[in-house]
C-alpha cells in the first residue's frame, strides 16, 4: 500500500522505525511496548496518562494565572481606589478609614458566603488598605497581627506590604504561620515575599526554612496559598 502511494520511498528498517515513533503517541491506550526488527524497544505511557499529564498540566498554569491576576486586581484597584488619602491627610482621617474598611471586612466574612463575589469584595478592601495605612504614622502591628478580628490582622498585611519592614521578619512568619483564613494567609506570604526581598535572603534562618517547609506540607497543594509560599521558598533554598 504504501509503494502504491509513495513508489520512491524505501521501506526499511529505519523508515519503520520512524512511522512508529509518528504513531506511538496514538498506540499508548492499546500498546505497552513494541518491538522492531532488529531489537529497538520503545516503551510508552498509555495515552490516558499523557492526557492526565496534560490536564494536570493545564491546571496548574491555569491556577498560576489565576494566582497573578488576583495580584493584578489589587494592583489595579490600589491605583484607583476611591480610598484615597493625600500625603498631607490628617492621620487621624487615615486612621479612621483603616478602622471602617476592617470592619468592612470582618462584617463580609461573617454575613457572605465564600466565591468570587466575596473574594472580589475582598481584592477591593484590601486594595483600599494599600493607600491608607502608610498615611498612618505608626501602628501596634504586633498586637495588630495577633488580633481576634480578621480585618485588623488584614490591615496590618495591607501595611507591611505597602511598606516593607525588615525589622518584622519574624512577627510577620510567627503571624503567617498560623493564619487560618485563605484570603489572609495568601497575602500574608505575599508581604513575606517583600519583606524577605528587604531583608535579604541570606539573613533567614535555616530553622525558619524549616518552618516554612513545614507549613506548606499542611497546605492544599493547588492554593494560593501554597503557590504564594513556594515562592518565597525558592528564594530562600537553592537545593
Amino acid at each position: 500500500m504504501a509503494h502504491v502511494i509513495w513508489p520512491d520511498v524505501k521501506i526499511d528498517t529505519i523508515t519503520v522505525g520512524l512511522l512508529v515513533v509518528a504513531v506511538v503517541p496514538w498506540l499508548g491506550d492499546v500498546l505497552e511496548s513494541i518491538e522492531l526488527p532488529g531489537g529497538p524497544r520503545f516503551e510508552f505511557r498509555r495515552l490516558e496518562d499523557r492526557i492526565e499529564a496534560a490536564e494536570a498540566r493545564t491546571t496548574r498554569l491555569d491556577q498560576e494565572v489565576d494566582g497573578v491576576a488576583a495580584t493584578a486586581r489589587v494592583a489595579l484597584a490600589a491605583a484607583g481606589s476611591a480610598e484615597r488619602v493625600d500625603d498631607t491627610a490628617d492621620a487621624r482621617a487615615a486612621q479612621a478609614t483603616m478602622e471602617r474598611l476592617a470592619s468592612e471586612y470582618t462584617r463580609l466574612r461573617r454575613t457572605e458566603a465564600g466565591g468570587p463575589a466575596r473574594t472580589a469584595k475582598q481584592e477591593r478592601i484590601f486594595a483600599d488598605l494599600l493607600r491608607v495605612t502608610p498615611h498612618i504614622p505608626t501602628l501596634d502591628l504586633r498586637t495588630m497581627l495577633a488580633s481576634e478580628d480578621p480585618g485588623t490582622r488584614l490591615s496590618a498585611h495591607a501595611r507591611l506590604y505597602a511598606v516593607p519592614d525588615a525589622t518584622k521578619f519574624d512577627l510577620l512568619v510567627d503571624a503567617v504561620v498560623r493564619e487560618q483564613l485563605p484570603f489572609i494567609k495568601y497575602w500574608g506570604f505575599n508581604v513575606l515575599d517583600r519583606v524577605v526581598d528587604e531583608l535579604g535572603a541570606d539573613q533567614v534562618p535555616v530553622g525558619v526554612v524549616r518552618r516554612l517547609r513545614a507549613c506548606l506540607a499542611t497546605l492544599p497543594p493547588g492554593s494560593d496559598e501554597a503557590r504564594s509560599l513556594r515562592r518565597v521558598l525558592a528564594k530562600l533554598t537553592t537545593d
